[in-house]
């Protein structure tokens, strides 16, 4: 019995995980179309659900956004999933379209899949050579007090430019 678990543990495993969506600006997908994200293109996002595909330019995402969903209520109480599987987030992605027009699409999924798109997004949206990090989520309070593999080339830098500063400064002159 053991066995026959595995097989459809793996494929459970190895499925795309599956997401709701729950409204936005995009009227051409039906409200809580359930599908899938799909990442593997490198110039756009695109939404499977129901044999159709919504497609959306990663050049066009201006912002993502984790939300905790609703929880399910009994008799007004709030009772949270006892799996981690099952606390659900919502991922409001805005963008900005060709002609200017913002809008936003919004996903209810498991929160390690949020955590997971909203990082593929970040990933496929940074400037070839660039890791996903900005340069402002890459900060960190001891940056400016140790020298480490993350900062070297701005340490090196900043000696750089001291020691031409230094050389540049006319004897006698201080």
């Amino acid at each position: 019995m053991v066995f026959a678990l595995i097989p459809a543990a793996l494929l459970a495993a190895s499925a795309p995980p599956k997401v709701e969506y729950v409204g936005g600006t995009v009227q051409s997908i039906p409200a809580n179309a359930v599908g899938s994200l799909n990442f593997d293109d490198t110039r756009e996002l695109q939404f499977n659900y129901s044999g159709s595909v919504y497609k959306l330019p990663y050049e066009q995402i201006t912002n993502t956004e984790i939300t905790r969903a609703e929880l399910r209520r009994v008799h007004r109480i709030p009772v949270p999933a006892l799996l981690p599987n099952r606390w659900k987030e919502t991922l409001t992605i805005s963008y900005k379209d060709a002609t200017g027009t913002t809008g936003t699409v919004k996903f209810v999924m498991p929160t390690a899949e949020a955590l997971n798109a909203r990082q593929m997004i970040a990933d496929k949206k940074a400037p070839a050579g660039e890791t996903s990090a900005t340069a402002q989520d890459n900060q960190w309070w001891g940056d400016k007090y140790w020298k480490t593999n993350r900062n070297k080339t701005t340490w090196d830098n900043q000696t750089r430019q001291a020691n031409q500063s230094a050389t540049t400064v006319p004897p006698g002159t201080n």
